[in-house]
């Protein structure tokens, strides 16, 4: 019996400025390089000579690695769904409750949702349920959205 295939991840939706530009494909390419060198230098690591080599192909890695991230900072962010290459700059985006605006335009429901803070749990159930909607919470300000970024590389 034949084993399905691990489907390869697509971080379009989330990577920012995917556009797969060359320099960084190159990067990438150098890097896996590198990686099958290091893999080589480990199984030889009984030798000084190889052990080494190993160092400075790490040295090496680490100085690629962050060629890569500036690269994604110049040119944008790479993925090559089919080979697994993976060097793109992603965001994560983390919701921010404001009390005083929701109690503003949705009074009623503020018992249900605001403790100390609003419930963010309730709240949800209450989008889910389709008595508020999300846009609507945005406009009001209700809710934020704090934005950070992360590399992948791989």
């Amino acid at each position: 019996m034949q084993e399905k295939a691990k489907k390869k991840a697509d971080y379009t939706n989330s990577a920012v400025k995917l556009c797969n530009p060359d320099q960084v494909r190159d990067l990438t390419v150098e890097k896996r390089r590198l990686e099958n060198l290091v893999a080589a230098c480990q199984e030889e690591l009984k030798a000084d000579e190889a052990y080494l080599q190993l160092q400075d192909h790490e040295r090496a890695l680490g100085e690629i690695a962050g060629k890569i991230k500036k690269a994604i900072d110049d040119f944008g962010s790479f993925q090559d769904i089919e080979a697994g290459v993976y060097a793109l700059k992603y965001k994560r985006i983390s919701k921010v409750y404001h009390v005083d605006p929701f109690k503003e335009h949705y009074a009623k429901y503020a018992t249900a949702v605001v403790e100390e803070t609003i419930n963010a749990k309730a709240l949800e159930g209450i989008i889910k349920g389709g008595l508020i909607e999300e846009a609507d919470l945005k406009m009001h300000k209700v809710i934020t959205e704090d934005v950070g970024y992360a590399y992948y590389v791989r």
